[in-house]
């Protein structure tokens, strides 16, 4: 008499599943629980460090600055060109004249550079049409005069001494503060052949000589 019957039995059983099912998604659940908590605390306990790096900039200085023989080193700009001095008071055809002027880097330069004859800027006189000249670069204090000239690297003479007639090719180079001083002799001349009609004609003539920095 105390036996269950079918329907009880199965009643029992599907109490059973239910229980069950219910104690395993609760357990589920806890366990996403924990999962999204560790998680969290990942994020939160993260750390982090920093490093850093500067620099400082400065533009180099260059300038440059000449002397002949009837001066001292300065800046010559074109308001106030450096005096080449010439032999040339009583010039004849064919019979060349001597005269320097020498570059160097300021003291104040902290990088070298070049310096190349570059045009005539400024020309004038009657005289001007029958002058020729060429031009060398020398070591600083080396004499500038016909000895000057006898290496085979010399250029011909220029057929002009007017402005806008490309200068012969001479350059130099510059080392920073003054260390080093190139020297550009020049040699000028009354073309042969010249008639005598320029007899007493005088002439005038400006050089421009730029200088580059190196970088």
């Amino acid at each position: 008499m105390g036996r269950h019957t079918p329907a009880a039995g199965r009643h029992h059983r599907t109490d059973e599943r239910r229980s069950t099912s219910r104690y395993t998604k609760a357990r589920a659940a806890l366990a996403a629980a924990l999962v999204l908590g560790v998680g969290t605390s990942l994020t939160l306990a993260a750390w982090s460090d920093d490093e850093f790096g500067t620099a400082t900039f400065a533009a180099s200085t260059f300038s440059v600055e000449s002397q002949t023989s009837s001066s001292t080193w300065a800046a010559h700009e074109a308001a106030n060109p450096a005096t080449l001095v010439f032999n040339a008071t009583a010039m004849s055809p064919g019979l060349s004249q001597f005269a320097y002027i020498d570059i160097r880097t300021t003291t104040a330069t902290n990088i070298g550079g070049t310096a190349a004859l570059s045009a005539v800027s400024a020309a004038t006189g009657t005289l001007l049409p029958q002058l020729e000249y060429r031009v060398v670069t020398t070591a600083a204090g080396a004499a500038c005069n016909a000895a000057a000239f006898t290496s085979a690297t010399v250029p011909a003479y220029t057929a002009s001494l007017s402005t806008g007639t490309a200068p012969p090719t001479a350059t130099g180079a510059l080392t920073a503060a003054g260390n080093s001083t190139v020297r550009f002799c020049f040699d000028v001349r009354v073309k042969a052949g010249t008639a005598s009609s320029f007899q007493g004609g005088t002439a005038s003539a400006t050089w421009q000589i730029t200088s580059t920095s190196s970088s």
